[in-house]
This record gives structure tokens, sequence and C-alpha cells, in this order.
């Protein structure tokens, strides 16, 4: 930080209203960002859920058709 001996009291004030916005700003945007986080992982985990069972079902459609002697 610069030397804030040379401000006056009204732009020392001005500062700190300046940097309490950003600050404010940049903590509602990290909020904002957590829940879209948030979103996004239970999409992840729902389509991982799909993934598994299609998978469980591709794998016990192949063991029938073994079981039948149709794949060689």
């Amino acid at each position: 930080m610069e030397n804030l001996s040379e401000y006056t009291p009204t732009q020392l004030l001005k500062m700190i209203n300046d940097l309490k916005l950003k600050h404010d700003t940049l903590k509602q945007e990290i909020i904002s960002h957590t829940f879209e986080v948030d979103e996004l992982e239970k999409t992840i985990n729902q389509k991982l859920a799909i993934l598994t069972e299609s998978e469980k079902n591709y794998v016990a459609l192949i063991e029938e058709m073994e079981k039948r002697n149709a794949i060689q």
C-alpha cells in the first residue's frame, strides 16, 4: 500500500468506501459461483448414476448373449 499520510480524511473515506464496495461485490460473486458449482455437481452426480446403470445393463446384456452362445 502506498503512503496514506498524503491523503485527506475525505479521500481516505472514499478509498475505504470503494474498497468495501469491491470487497462486497467480489464476495457476492464468489457466493454465486459456489451455488453454480453446487448445481453443476448435482447434475454431474445424476449423470454418473445414469452412466453406472447403463454400464451395468450393458454388461448384463453381453453376459446374456454369451450364455446363448450368440457372441463368439
